[in-house]
């Protein structure tokens, strides 16, 4: 809602009368609310609860004001306008929760959570000083149960520096009160300490009216009255007019309910007015807001401003809201409209009606006519405002509206019917939808009303366009185009050829997508649909970066003015969400995703919902996480299961896609078939070729994975002919780069060659390069597959240039071979190895010398050794021929763990062999972790003397690198017990240097915890015991200090037969005497 459409009177407290008495009583009370998480303050009718509170104004105080009306019980409205209720006061308030409401129009409380969320948090950056939120008449809420749960989250994760008042004639009924209740948060005013006391209606009428009440007289008051604000007010207005002359005798005749005294004083006053002024408030009593020109039309007069000044001046129970603008009082306008016969409430609405109308307030001139009884004149309104409100969002508004109407009237208003439909489908009930829209077309048929038959052919084909079922929707927006044809509707036709061109670009036909979207362009400027129409477009035909560019803008766009419908598939933050799976960034993806599944929710669309679990399954197989195979499915599953819920079998082909290349990519055969076969099925019956395209190169790719070569060959081609068809180049490009890994692996070269030549040709001319440097959704899940592809192109003088460039990229420019794979290896603690994404099992070792051969070759991994060296190292003493055939043996097997598939003789692309000489090689794509903590430890190093906290961060992360004790499980081993120690020092070292430094900051809790981790290591590393003393010393822990110190005595006793040294000797007799001013 943008904000030129806040009516900035309900933001604002009402102006204070001059009449109206202080009562630092009750403003002293509310002054409290500071101490609470919520006030509530709750009372009739005129007992002043506005009042009171616009006085908290006067105090400097920060208040967020709402006034709220029967209209506000819509989430569409309320929302935007609580937000706004904020930025009146806060000026700087970021405009972040604005783009959560983008389309909001249903009433769950999913929409409002996201939209609390990043208030609450909008109000934590804005500043600390205390905001103080006012919702004036908040009963109005009482049967929004959705809106009741919103405002239950704000005030339960509200900062502290916010607090709510309710003012309102009912209990609240908020989840969480009992609980706040029980925990003292809770501050409530109720009608007895609204009630004026006895010297509070002294003090009014001695300093306000100027009268002084004998103690009889104020007694027999305050039994009458209780109090009551708007009787206390009356019986004044009843002596300045003359309607009272005497208060004793009136106060006498009082009895009965308030109900009944506040109608007999004002029926007294009203007698003492003008004629003029009785006239001018009969009137007006059927407005809910006045203003001077709309009275004057009412009236047919020309002097409202001098009456509504008489008013207020007088204070007749009217409001100023401010800009001109003014109320009755709730109970006096109820007064006034019971005193009118039904016929003149009737004729006054007609002439409000035709008032509004006159000034451009379709929305009011709707309101009047329907409180007319006018249902024909309001019927035909609706025709016109209908769409405006479906554009809007303003669904709930238009459903009371239409039910309003008798229902024989919609048979004669076929727009109105489709207008059903448009809520029907907005919502995701597209049956339904389908059942009005029919019933739209077969009336307006009958009525001959050639616009109305259009309006719900497009009707129809928009919920076969949501749901991606061309084959359904072409025939109607075909008909629908025809019945266009000659009507000079050129809006509605543009609109037609916009909607027939996303159809038949679903049928898999871009170019005729792109040709009726130009004839649309011809017809009228190009419009946010062409918009949506041509990122659709671009997607389809592969221009990735393009569309990308085109929905980035849009997304920010969007959040600036919000698009208030859902969209379907077409969604801004869903298409770019599939963007970023296809170009591999998968954390923008999700990001995304999560996102425009949560707009789903807030536009209570299960259809856009669905769509957002779908591409968060996408996202996830691109994240970097042990269980995103399981997550992704679930998202698939959930979609599936919204899409049975709207019975839109259509919305189930993109998941299918989804589990086959879960599936697949996962060794899952069976499962990724059956996805395949269904999710195809449904893309054919509904003649969308491209996303069948998807499912196919998909499963061709699994077939690819599982080394099944015939059927991988089938479905590749299969998958390459439709997006030919498509014209999807960057189909055709994930394509053909898994028929080149085929290929390859098959050593085919000649059809790897002609292959190759064709796919980095249109990878260079479509920018598609991701392919090869990242994982992405359609291609290989460890994406250094490509390298020994872009390894053969080079070798084979296949743009050289390019591949060149790419494996610099990779890091192994200087490589000849390349498994497809990482090897990770982690030597420090247990000892692990990784081929790629997946663990090397420890049973696939088959033999121990294997682990050994491998862990000595990591050893002295900077150096070539000698077998006999080997051999004496790893079989010292064994006859030498045994040692020969055992070492063999290991060499074979630890070729085949570390190379699966590497052919026999072949050259490993790990280890190097030049004779008898055996190593590592240097250049090998491997990670040790050893290397990275070395550099970590390096860089701490050369960072220490100039920029100590830099030189932490790097020592920190060479602490969590080390698991252990280099290759631990080989404690006694002599080849690794030199590098064991060597690794150690640099630890210690490291450890030591951090503890210092957190030392210096007075981090004592972590010097503890640095220094255990060190004597864990060495238990006689005498500085880690020094550090550890003072320490615990500083944390109070004196008595721990005193034992680590024995600690220590004992474990230099024990290793080293030696005594502390005497700075350690000195930091225990500090412990001793100081305590916690220990110095280390």
């Amino acid at each position: 809602m943008s904000r030129d459409l806040i009516v900035r009177t309900k933001l604002i407290p009402p102006l204070l009368h001059r009449r109206i008495l202080e009562r630092p009583r009750v403003l002293n009370r509310l002054r409290e609310a500071l101490d609470y998480r919520l006030t509530i303050v709750q009372a009739g009718t005129g007992y002043g609860k506005s009042t009171a509170l616009a006085g908290l104004a006067q105090t400097g105080m920060t208040l967020a004001w709402y006034h709220l009306e029967r209209e506000d019980a819509d989430p569409s409205v309320f929302l935007p306008r609580l937000f706004y209720s904020f930025r009146e006061a806060l000026p700087n308030l970021a405009d972040t929760p604005l783009a959560v409401l983008e389309g909001f129009e249903g009433r769950t409380l999913d929409a409002g959570a996201a939209f609390v969320d990043v208030l609450l948090n909008a109000l934590v950056e804005e500043g600390r000083t205390p905001v103080v939120l006012v919702l004036d008449d908040a009963h109005r809420l009482h049967e929004a149960r959705g809106l009741l749960a919103v405002l239950d989250r704000l005030i339960a994760y509200a900062p502290a520096r916010l607090h709510v008042i309710l003012s309102t004639r009912y209990p609240p009924e908020l989840p969480s009160l009992l609980a706040w209740r029980v925990k003292g948060e809770v501050l409530e005013l109720g009608q007895a300490e609204l009630a004026f006391t006895a010297e509070e209606i002294a003090a009014l009428f001695r300093e306000k009216y100027d009268q002084q009440l004998p103690p009889e007289v104020l007694e027999a008051i305050l039994a009458k009255t209780e109090g009551w604000a708007i009787a206390l007010q009356l019986l004044w207005q009843g002596l300045r007019s003359g309607a009272v002359t005497a208060l004793p005798q009136a106060l006498a005749r009082l009895s009965g309910p308030d109900q009944q005294l506040f109608a007999y004083l004002a029926q007294e006053i009203l007698e003492q007015q003008p004629a003029e002024l009785r006239a001018f408030l009969r009137m007006t009593a059927v407005l809910r807001v006045m203003s001077a020109p709309i009275c004057d039309c009412l009236r047919g007069a020309n002097d409202s401003v001098q009456l509504l000044r008489v008013l207020l001046e007088n204070n007749l129970l009217v409001v100023d809201l401010g800009d001109g603008q003014y109320r009755y009082h709730h109970l006096f306008r109820e007064f006034l409209l019971q005193r009118l016969e039904k016929p003149e409430v009737q004729a006054y609405h007609r002439q409000a009606a035709a008032c509004f109308r006159q000034n451009g307030d379709l929305e009011q001139a709707v309101e009047h006519l329907l409180a007319a009884a006018a249902y024909e004149e309001a019927a035909t309104a609706l025709d016109t405002l209908g769409y405006t409100l479906v554009r809007a969002g303003r669904l709930d508004m238009l459903l009371e509206w239409l039910n309003a109407l008798p229902p024989a009237l919609l048979e004669l208003h076929p727009r109105l019917l489709a207008y059903w439909g448009d809520v029907a489908r907005l919502r995701s009930r597209f049956n339904e939808a389908l059942g009005w829209y029919r019933q739209a077309e077969q009336r307006a048929r009958q009525l001959g009303d050639a616009g109305a038959v259009g309006q719900a052919l497009r009707g129809q084909a928009r919920v076969y366009l949501d749901t991606v079922n061309p084959s359904q929707a072409e025939s109607i927006l075909q008909e629908a185009l025809r019945f266009s044809d000659g009507q000079g509707d050129r809006e509605a036709r543009a609109n037609l050829l916009e909607l027939l061109a996303e159809n038949r670009l679903n049928l898999g036909r871009p170019e005729e997508a792109q040709a009726l979207q130009a004839q649309a362009r011809a017809l009228r400027e190009e419009g946010p649909d062409e918009a949506e129409l041509a990122v659709r477009v671009m997607l389809r035909t592969g221009r990735l970066a393009q569309a990308r560019q085109v929905l980035e803008q849009q997304v920010k766009n969007e959040r600036q003015q919000p698009v208030q419908r859902p969209r379907a598939h077409r969604e801004s933050l869903l298409l770019l969400s599939l963007i970023l799976s296809l170009q591999g960034e998968g954390e923008a993806a999700y990001r995304y995703a999560v996102e425009g599944t949560e707009r789903g929710r807030a536009l209570h669309s299960p259809f856009v919902t669905a769509v957002g679990y779908i591409r968060q399954g996408h996202a996830w197989l691109l994240l970097n996480d042990p269980h995103s195979y399981d997550e992704a499915c679930q998202g698939y599953r959930e979609a599936i299961r919204w899409s049975e819920m709207l019975a839109v079998p259509r919305l189930q082909v993109e998941a299918y896609w989804g589990l086959t290349r879960a599936h697949g990519f996962q060794g899952l055969l069976d499962g990724a078939e059956r996805a395949a076969a269904q999710g195809i099925s449904l893309a054919e019956q509904a003649g969308d070729a491209w996303i069948a395209g998807l499912i196919r190169v998909s499963l061709g790719a699994t077939y690819v994975l599982a080394r099944k070569k015939d059927l991988a060959t089938e479905w590749l081609a299969q998958a390459l002919g439709t997006f030919h068809e498509c014209a999807d180049m960057y189909g055709q490009a994930v394509t053909r780069l898994w028929q080149c890994l085929l290929w390859l692996e098959l050593t085919e070269t000649a059809r790897l060659k002609r292959g190759l030549e064709g796919f980095l040709e249109l990878l260079q001319e479509q920018h598609y390069e991701m392919l090869l440097t990242r994982q992405t959704l359609l291609g290989p899940r460890d994406p250094r597959r490509v390298i020994p592809l872009l390894l053969y192109a080079r070798e084979a003088n296949i743009e050289r240039a390019f591949t060149e460039q790419l494996l610099a990229q990779w890091g192994v420019a200087g490589l000849t071979l390349h498994p497809g794979f990482q090897l990770r290896v982690q030597t420090l603690g247990a000892f692990r190895v990784w081929r790629g994404l997946e663990e090397v099992p420890a049973q696939e070792w088959r033999r121990e010398s294997a682990r050994r051969l491998f862990q000595l070759l990591l050893t002295y991994r900077r150096q070539l050794l000698e077998r006999d060296q080997i051999l004496e190292l790893l079989w010292p003493g064994q006859d030498p021929e045994i040692a020969v055939r055992d070492f063999k043996v290991a060499l074979s097997t630890l070729f085949k763990v570390l190379e699966p598939e590497r052919k026999a003789n072949a050259p490993s692309a790990f280890i190097l062999r030049e004779g008898t000489l055996y190593g590592l090689r240097t250049e090998a794509d491997v990670v040790l972790d050893v290397e990275h903590f070395e550099r970590a430890v390096t860089a701490g190093d050369a960072l220490w003397g100039r920029d100590a906290g830099a030189a932490v961060t790097q020592y920190q992360t060479a602490l969590s690198l080390y698991q252990g004790e280099y290759l631990q499980e080989y404690p006694y081993a002599e080849w690794c017990s030199e590098e064991r120690e060597r690794l150690r020092g640099l630890y210690l070292r490291a450890a030591e240097r951090v503890a210092r430094a957190l030392a210096d900051r007075g981090a004592w809790a972590e010097v503890v915890e640095v220094c255990e981790a060190m004597l864990a290591r060495d238990n006689c590393w005498e500085e880690a015991y020094r550090l550890l003393m003072t320490a615990q010393a500083r944390l109070g822990n004196r008595s721990q200090a005193l034992r680590t110190y024995q600690r220590c005595v004992e474990a230099l006793l024990a290793e080293l037969d030696v005594e502390p040294s005497e700075e350690t000797r000195r930091v225990y007799a500090s412990v001793v005497s100081e305590g916690a001013d220990a110095s280390w």
